[in-house]
C-alpha cells in the first residue's frame, strides 16, 4: 500500500490516550517567521560592568574589547587565564565561530564551544547563586546572514553558530537571573560588531535578533497546516533511519514498512548477537544477565561501570525485540550497525543502499546533568552525534535523488530545554541551522521536525519532570504529524508545541513572542503580561518585580480614586498578586489549585497614582511550604519607598487537588445593615462604575443584602491589543470592597486600611454572577446567578457594622 493510499490527517485527542494516560495534550504545528522588531537603542555607559569577550577572530575580538572599553566597561579576554579567577564577569560577549561552515571537516565546532563551557564552568558558582535580574547577561553572535537563516538572502555562511543560540536560550535553567541574547549578523558585517554588541547590552527582551538592512528582525510563531501530500513511497524505496533501532525512529520505521511496503534500515552503534541466539534474549534471560553483572562488583567493577554494562544490555535486548517483532508481523525492518560520527562507516553504509530515496537523522544523546557535573567528552559526544552526524550523512547523500532529507530535532534547541540540557538543546538548534543550509546545497526537501516530549517513548530520562514544562505528545499524533511532513515533502523547521507548562521560565516569557498560534496561549499569556520588570529571581522561592499601572492601558485606574486621585482598585491588585505567585511554584510537581487569599491588609493611599498619573508598585512574592501546603506571601510597596511607607500583604494558599480549607472561627454577630444606609457619599473612596462595573444592591431581610454584579471583560480593564483573562472575579470582590469600606453615616473616618481575612476562590467568574451577603456572619458569596454554583467566598471583611 503506498504511503498517499487513505492518510489520516494526524490524530488531535481531546482525552486521554487508551492507556489512559491523562499527561499527553494536543500539540499545533507551527513555523517561525522572521518578523520586524523594535529598532535598536543608543549604546550607553558600561561603567561598572564586567564583560568577557571570547570567540572570533583575534582582530573582531579586540575590536570589540576596544568599543567597550569606551563606554567605560572592565573588559577582559576571555580567552586567557585571568589573574583572579574568582573575580567572575558579569557580562560574556561571545563572537563564536566566526569563519565559514566546512561540511567535510568533523568537530569545526569543536574547540570553540568547549572554549565557552570553560569559561561558564568558571563562572558557575557565582552566577547560579545570583538573584538580582538583570546583572548578568550572555549574548552570543552567529553568522547566518542577519535574517536566522529565513531571510532568502541570508548568507548561512556558520550554521554552526545554532549551538551557542541553542545553548544561550537554555542557559536561564542554570543560571536563572541571567539574560541571554543571540545576535544574528552576516559573516561581512563583522565590522559593524563593536557598535551592534554596545547597543544590544543596552536593551532586554526577546532572545534573537538579526541585524540586516538596517533594521532589527526576530523570530515570531505562527500556526499552519502541512502542505498537500506529494510524495510516493512504496516497496522499491529504501528508508534510512539513524539511530533508529529504538524508541520514536522504531516507531516511524514500523509505520512506514507497514503502510509502504518499503524497505527501512534502522540503526545503532553496537553490534547484535547472532540471529540464532534471538530466541534466548528473554525477559528471563535479561534479569539474570543484571545479576550477573551486578556480580561482578566483587572484581573490582564501579557501579557506574556496571550501570553502564546494564544498560547497553538493556538496549541490546530492546533492539531484538523490536526487531523480531516487526519480522513477526512481516514489516521490512532491518538493522545496520553504524556510528554516524564516524565518516567512513556512514559511507559505507550509504554505498551499501543503492535504492536509497528517504533519509531520517534521527541519531541522538541526551545526559542532563548540571554543568558541574558534565564533562568536555559528555558535552562533545551529545554535540557530535546530532552535528557531525548530520554532516557526514548530508555529504554521503547529497548527490542522490532522494525524496526526502528529514532531521529529528526537539523545541529544546528552538525554546530552551530542561535542566542540564544546555548542550542538547544546542545541538539541536544547531541542527535546524544546518537544514536551511543544507536545502541551499540539494534539490530535495530537507526539513527539521522540532518535537516535544513523546509520551514516555524517546531520549526523556524523567518524564514526569519533563511535563514541568510542556505537556507531552501521544504517540499516535506523532506519528500522524511525522506522515503528514514526510508526504508533503516539507522543508525548513517545524515546530509542534504542546502547552506550556508551569516551569516556563522569566527568559522564555519576555525572550519569545508569545502570540495566540501558541497552545495554552490563553493560560500562559496572563502570567506573562502580570510578570512585570523582574528585580530579583529564584526560582521556587522568589520573585521581585516592578510594576507600572498606566491609565493609558490600565483603564481601571480612575475608574476608582482614594482622596480624588486615580488610583489601582483592589480587585486588580489581588489579580496581580495571583498572577505573580504563578512564578513561584513548588520545586516538586504535583496537582495544585490556589484555594485562598488569607490576612490581605491594603492601606488605601498604595493604591494612588504618581505625580505622573502611573501607579507603581514592588510587588515582592515568596513561596515556602507551610504546615503541608504551598504558601505565598504577597507584599506590594510603591516604588519610591522600598523599605518604608505603606505596605499591602496578603497570603495565597494552594492545596493539592480539590482539598477544601477548613471554614475560619465564627465571628461575633453582627449589626444587621438596614436599606439605604450602604454607599453614602465618601470624601475617600469613589467609585465610578466604567471600567469596573458597579451593582445595585438591595436588603432582602435584615443582615442579608444582595445584588447582581454585571458582566467586566478583559477588555474593560486592559487597553492592550491582547487583554489577559482574569484568575479572580475582580469585579465581584471589587463590589464587596466597596460595600465593606465606605463609610456609614455615624461613623468617623473609612476603615483605612482595608482588611479581609480570607477570600476563597473556587473558579473564574461566570457570564452573570450574584452576591449574597450575610452581614451578622460576616461572609459575602459570590455566586453564578444562573445556576448557584459557588466562585468566591468573602470571610470576615472588616465592616463598620460588625464593629
Amino acid at each position: 500500500m503506498s504511503l498517499l493510499t487513505d492518510v489520516p490527517p494526524p490524530t488531535r485527542p481531546d482525552t486521554p490516550d487508551a492507556a489512559g494516560d491523562s499527561t499527553t495534550r494536543p500539540v499545533r504545528r507551527v513555523l517561525w517567521h522572521l518578523t520586524s522588531a523594535a529598532q535598536q537603542p543608543a549604546a550607553r555607559p558600561l561603567a561598572g560592568r564586567r564583560i568577557a569577550v571570547i570567540g572570533g577572530t583575534a582582530q573582531d575580538a579586540e575590536r570589540v574589547r576596544a568599543g567597550l572599553r569606551r563606554l567605560g566597561a572592565d573588559v577582559e579576554d576571555g580567552h586567557r587565564t585571568p589573574p583572579h579567577p574568582d573575580q567572575v564577569p558579569d557580562t560574556i560577549v561571545d563572537l563564536t565561530l566566526a569563519e565559514p561552515y566546512a561540511p567535510d571537516t568533523a568537530g569545526q565546532w569543536r574547540h570553540a564551544l568547549l572554549r565557552t563551557f570553560a569559561l561558564l564552568r568558571r563562572c558557575y558558582r557565582q552566577w547560579s547563586e545570583e538573584e538580582t535580574a538583570g546583572r548578568l547577561c550572555y549574548l552570543a553572535v552567529t553568522y547566518l546572514g542577519g535574517g536566522m537563516g529565513r531571510h532568502p538572502d541570508d548568507d548561512l555562511a556558520q550554521p554552526l553558530g545554532g549551538l551557542w543560540a541553542g545553548l544561550a536560550k537554555t542557559l536561564h535553567r542554570e543560571f536563572p537571573a541571567c539574560a541571554a541574547r543571540v545576535v544574528d549578523i552576516a559573516l561581512g558585517d563583522r565590522g559593524r560588531l563593536p557598535d551592534l554588541v554596545a547597543a544590544e547590552l543596552a536593551t532586554s527582551g526577546l532572545i534573537e535578533i538579526g541585524h540586516r538592512d538596517g533594521r532589527r528582525w526576530t523570530l515570531t510563531p505562527y500556526a499552519t497546516e502541512p502542505g498537500t501530500p506529494g510524495l510516493h513511497w512504496g516497496p522499491t524505496d529504501t528508508v534510512l533511519i539513524s539511530g533508529g533501532g529504538r524508541g520514536i525512529g522504531m516507531a516511524l520505521a514500523r509505520q512506514i514498512a507497514r503502510e509502504s511496503g518499503a524497505r527501512v534500515v534502522v540503526t545503532g552503534r553496537a553490534a547484535l548477537p547472532p540471529e540464532e541466539t534471538w530466541p534466548e534474549l528473554t525477559p528471563e534471560a535479561l534479569d539474570a544477565h543484571r545479576t550477573a553483572l551486578w556480580a561482578r562488583r566483587g572484581d573490582g567493577r564501579t557501579v557506574t561501570a556496571i550501570r553502564a554494562d546494564i544498560a547497553r544490555a538493556e538496549q541490546t535486548w530492546d533492539v531484538v525485540a523490536n526487531l523480531r517483532d516487526a519480522r513477526a508481523h512481516g514489516l521490512r525492518v532491518e538493522y545496520r550497525r553504524c556510528d554516524f560520527t564516524d565518516p567512513e562507516q556512514v559511507r559505507e553504509l550509504v554505498a551499501g543502499l543503492p535504492q536509497l530515496t528517504g533519509v531520517v537523522h534521527n541519531a541522538g544523546v541526551d545526559r542532563p546533568t548540571r554543568l558541574p557535573g558534565k564533562s568536555d567528552t559528555d558535552i562533545a559526544d551529545v554535540v557530535a552525534t546530532k552535528v557531525d552526524a548530520f554532516g557526514h550523512l548530508f555529504q554521503a547523500v547529497r548527490d542522490r535523488d532522494l525524496k526526502v532529507f528529514c532531521t529529528v530535532g526537539s523545541l529544546t534547541g528552538r525554546l530552551g530545554g530542561m535542566v542540564g540540557q544546555f548542550d542538547y538543546a544546542a545541538a539541536n538548534e544547531c541542527l535546524a541551522r544546518l537544514g536551511y543550509w543544507a536545502q541551499r546545497q540539494v534539490r530535495f526537501p530537507v526539513m527539521t521536525l522540532a518535537w516535544p516530549t513523546w509520551a514516555r517513548l524517546g531520549l526523556i530520562a524523567n518524564f514526569r519532570a519533563s511535563l514541568r514544562y510542556m505537556a507531552a505528545m501521544d504517540v499516535a499524533e506523532g506519528l500522524g504529524h511525522w506522515r503528514a511532513e514526510l508526504l508533503a515533502g516539507t522543508s525548513g523547521e517545524v515546530s509542534f508545541v504542546g502547552p506550556l507548562g508551569p516551569a516556563l521560565g522569566l527568559t522564555q516569557a519576555v525572550g519569545h513572542p508569545l502570540t495566540p498560534a501558541l497552545p495554552g496561549f490563553a493560560a500562559t499569556w496572563p502570567k506573562a503580561f502580570h510578570l512585570g520588570t523582574p528585580e530579583r529571581y529564584r526560582p521556587h522561592r522568589r520573585l521581585v518585580s516592578r510594576l507600572e499601572f498606566d491609565p493609558a492601558t490600565t483603564c481601571a485606574v480612575g475608574d476608582f480614586t482614594v482622596h480624588g486621585d486615580p488610583a489601582l482598585p483592589v480587585g486588580l491588585l489581588l489579580e496581580s498578586a495571583v498572577r505573580g505567585a504563578e512564578w513561584v511554584v513548588p520545586e516538586q510537581p504535583g496537582p495544585r489549585r490556589l484555594a485562598a487569599v488569607e490576612d490581605v491588609s491594603v492601606p488605601w493611599n498604595l493604591l494612588r497614582r504618581g505625580a505622573d498619573g502611573t501607579v507603581r508598585l514592588r510587588r515582592d512574592v515568596r513561596g515556602t511550604e507551610r504546615e503541608g501546603r504551598w504558601t505565598v506571601d504577597v507584599t506590594f510597596r510603591a516604588v519610591t519607598a522600598p523599605t518604608d511607607g505603606p505596605v499591602a500583604r496578603m497570603r495565597l494558599v494552594y492545596t493539592d487537588g480539590d482539598t477544601a480549607l477548613a471554614e475560619p472561627a465564627r465571628p461575633a454577630a453582627a449589626r444587621p445593615v438596614r436599606e439605604g444606609t450602604l454607599f453614602t457619599s465618601d470624601p475617600v473612596l469613589n467609585w465610578r462604575g466604567l471600567a469596573v462595573p458597579m451593582a445595585t444592591w438591595r436588603a432582602e431581610s435584615p443582615g442579608r443584602l444582595v445584588a447582581d454584579v454585571p458582566r467586566c471583560r478583559p477588555a474593560d480593564l486592559w487597553a492592550v491589543p491582547r487583554p489577559p483573562t482574569c484568575a479572580v472575579p475582580v469585579a465581584e470582590i471589587e463590589n464587596v470592597v466597596r460595600a465593606v469600606s465606605t463609610r456609614l453615616p455615624g461613623l468617623p473616618s473609612t476603615p483605612d486600611p482595608l482588611t479581609l481575612s480570607r477570600v476563597v476562590l473556587h473558579g473564574p467568574a461566570p457570564e452573570r454572577t450574584r452576591v449574597i451577603a450575610d452581614t451578622a456572619l460576616g461572609v459575602w458569596r459570590i455566586t453564578d446567578a444562573r445556576t448557584g454554583a459557588p466562585v468566591a467566598v468573602v470571610h470576615r471583611p472588616a465592616h463598620p457594622t460588625g464593629r
